[in-house]
């Protein structure tokens, strides 16, 4: 198809298209239309949150198409196989068959079909294989078996996403050993191992897809030179989100060629965790010194006190370009502040709003709720579950599915039940005690042997032949593990059973020695487990450990069938998870400190920066409505402790906000506001009316064998120094200051703290 024709083409698909993300007009805006008709040269458009950054992107395709580029000749690189696709089919309705043959796709997939074309260039059949992450993970399980380590020590998961952060940034194991020291040499040594086997297979996996051609492309001349040539135009999307290897990457295919456009957000960068670098986005100018920079800072998404109040949040970032969005649209209903007692009734109040606007007409579908952390979901779930309201968890497994939920209840449900096989082989190693499946098999085939089942045949081990006195030894320590378990059920109420078996079986111990930030993360979720188990004997007046099983079952169970009516599904996912979606109505929970920012944050400015950018993705997915929400107190190990409010709530614009709750929540509010600004906070104001937050009636400086001055260590808080001792026995309470994570105030009885020499 001539130049000519192309632009007719294009031109009348311009008036026709359906603006779709690109807002209400039927033509581009003025900052658009300059993206799209600037052709020649580098260019680096910033695109706001929802300013029709993908109308843009295929507009530009189309332009280049019309003006007498080859398809073949532009390279259209995005992070998702959802964007590419979508991507392709907005650019053939602009364009029809003229944009055949363009190469718009992913990272991987671009490094795939060209190191399909040069595989005899580093020595690889065109035919190779390409793990996933499945097969990652069992090719780590057979390093793991050649190197006699146990897999519960080196979950497969884990080393893998270790390797993949080091492969982001072109390195290897040698690299890893030089930063990592002999601390970490088993790591080094299976990263090492599972390279070689990768290479002695001949095949790669999806981080050496980048990795392996950004080498080609380094060291060989003349395979550089022919892409060099091929590729004229170059786009990238989501900018902000490339890792090392990805810009490398991009800077080798293009070479001296200036005809490089950029797309992205600094105010959206939040996968600083999984290698990618804000300092692309910001060293572009500086790589491309004659570029010129595009603001797109119109906002079709969100009305206009969403996005005042999201601007307000990212405002503060320190060296964040000066930019602003702003919209046509209406100025909508002001942001909704509410304010819970604790994360029952937050629950409660979000699936209430849900609700009125179900039967105000509007559609479960456009209504989600984000939270910082995986573990927040549980209460959320449980208030939408008990008045009914389907819902969908994304990006995570529901609170009972998650792994140490999961393990910790089976140890009860085996305790109780000797014949649970299933549950016997999931909790017999877990945590790691030694106990390996050649010991497990001659249990079983015993156990078989007998009529028993495996659980009761850890009764009769000196019957067991073959088996060696070590194995025995574990065996039996496994066996007295279960009848303490079985113990806590009959003589504990399940909170207090639930945190016993966190220490007889080793499960928290497991967590507390291991130095993964996933760790942290799975031991906040069993924290939450007790909370779960008291608020069950609260609500329902039954404490015991089986009746808490029960439910936890049904729960498990039901949630499996959410959409059974026809009605849609509120979505629960974690702000990361709501990257690049929209809903027409948002809840964003949890506004408290230590919580949203996350406390990890708090000695880290770069991690509070991205903690406000994560704020800020979260609150410009919503279209219509806007609501924040934070608890007075919130459970912790079974206590209620009070919170602060989270700083960014002090930066929202008041005439953009709505606050909502009871007369005495907001005289605290306000309170707090005042004594946080000054820096003066004290949890103790919070009024003795409110019961989770009621003073003690004394004062102690020391309870078994805890004194104030004293440093502790806990599993999730680290070490600590006591600062308060209130009531005594079992039901004092200790308040501990953190250094990384504040002043908490724990239960004696629930609070897992031991005195440090």
């Amino acid at each position: 198809m001539s130049g000519t024709q192309n632009e007719i083409q294009f031109q009348s698909a311009q008036r026709q298209e359906a603006p779709s993300e690109g807002g209400g007009e039927d033509k581009l805006n003025d900052r658009q239309m300059e993206a799209v008709n600037l052709t020649e040269g580098p260019l680096l458009i910033i695109a706001g949150a929802g300013s029709g950054k993908t109308r843009v992107i295929t507009h530009r395709i189309a332009k280049l198409l019309s003006s007498g580029v080859r398809p073949s000749q532009m390279l259209a690189l995005t992070f998702t196989n959802k964007a590419a696709a979508e991507m392709k089919q907005r650019t053939m309705r602009l364009c029809g068959q003229g944009g055949g043959g363009m190469w718009i796709s992913t990272f991987h997939s671009a490094c795939l079909r060209i190191l399909r074309q040069e595989a005899d260039r580093i020595n690889y059949p065109r035919d190779f294989a390409v793990y996933d992450q499945l097969d990652q993970a069992r090719l780590i399980k057979a390093v793991l078996q050649e190197l006699n380590l146990p897999e519960k020590e080196h979950p497969a998961r884990q080393i893998g996403s270790m390797i993949s952060r080091y492969k982001s940034h072109m390195k290897g194991p040698d690299e890893a050993a030089a930063e990592l020291g002999q601390q970490h040499r088993q790591f080094v040594e299976i990263f090492q191992r599972y390279q070689e086997k990768l290479a002695a297979a001949k095949c790669m996996d999806f981080d050496d897809l980048l990795g392996k051609l950004v080498h080609l492309l380094a060291n060989d001349q003349e395979t550089r030179e022919k892409y060099q040539r091929r590729f004229q135009h170059a786009l990238v999307d989501e900018f902000q989100d490339t890792n090392a290897a990805q810009y490398r990457l991009l800077r080798l295919i293009m070479g001296k060629n200036q005809n490089v456009c950029v797309v992205g957000d600094d105010d959206q960068s939040i996968y600083q965790w999984r290698g990618a670098s804000l300092e692309n986005l910001r060293n572009f100018e500086r790589d491309y010194p004659t570029a010129k920079v595009i603001m797109l800072e119109q906002n079709y998404r969100s009305t206009g006190n969403i996005l005042r109040s999201a601007n307000a949040v990212v405002a503060r970032n320190p060296g964040r370009r000066g930019k602003s969005l702003w919209t046509n649209n209406s100025q909508g209903s002001k942001v909704e502040l509410i304010v819970a007692g604790d994360e029952r009734e937050e629950g409660g109040e979000v699936a209430e709003r849900i609700l009125g606007m179900e039967a105000a007409g509007e559609s479960l579908n456009e209504m989600a709720v984000f939270y910082r952390t995986n573990s927040q979901s549980r209460a959320v779930e449980d208030s939408l579950r008990v008045v009914g309201l389907p819902h969908q968890v994304f990006g995570g497994l529901k609170f009972y599915a998650r792994k140490e939920v999961k393990d910790l209840l089976t140890y009860f449900n085996v305790a109780m039940n000797p014949h649970d096989l299933v549950g016997f082989r999931r909790v017999v190693n877990t945590p790691p005690r030694g106990i390996g499946q050649v010991t497990v098999n001659k249990l079983e085939e015993f156990a078989r042997s007998e009529g028993l089942a495996p659980a009761q045949a850890l009764d009769e081990l000196g019957s067991i032949e073959g088996l060696s006195s070590a194995a025995r030894a574990k065996l039996g320590e496994f066996r007295e593990i279960l009848r303490k378990v079985a113990l806590l059920v009959t003589e504990k109420e399940a909170p207090d059973a639930i945190s016993g078996a966190l220490e007889v079986t080793g499960y928290a111990d497991w967590l507390v020695n291991d130095n993964k930030s996933e760790s942290i993360s799975r031991m906040e979720n069993l924290d939450e487990l007790v909370n779960a188990a008291a608020e069950f004997a609260e609500k329902t007046g039954d404490s015991s450990m089986r009746a808490f099983l029960d439910q936890a079952a049904l729960v498990a169970d039901a949630d499996n069938v959410n959409d059974a009516q026809g009605r849609g599904a509120v979505k629960l996912m974690t702000v990361h998870v709501s990257k690049g979606l929209e809903f027409d109505h948002v809840f964003v929970t949890g506004l408290e400190d230590n919580l949203f920012p996350h406390a990890r944050s708090k000695d880290d400015p770069t991690q509070m920066e991205e903690e406000r950018r994560l704020m800020y993705v979260a609150m410009t997915r919503a279209r219509k409505s806007l609501a924040i929400t934070r608890a007075l107190t919130r459970r912790l190990l079974g206590v209620s402790q009070a919170n602060r409010p989270s700083a960014f709530l002090d930066d929202l614009p008041e005439d953009a906000l709505k606050r909502s709750g009871t007369p005495q929540k907001q005289a605290t509010v306000y309170q707090e506001r005042t004594e946080y600004t000054a820096r003066t906070w004290q949890p103790e104001l919070v009024p003795a009316k409110w019961p989770s937050a009621k003073r003690e009636e004394s004062v102690n400086k020391e309870v078994d064998g805890l004194s104030i001055g004293m440093k502790v260590r806990h599993p999730t808080f680290e070490i600590g120094v006591i600062r308060k001792i209130e009531g005594k026995g079992d039901k004092a309470k200790i308040s501990i200051y953190f250094p990384r994570f504040g002043t908490k105030k724990l239960v004696r009885k629930f609070a897992n703290i031991s005195a440090m020499d």
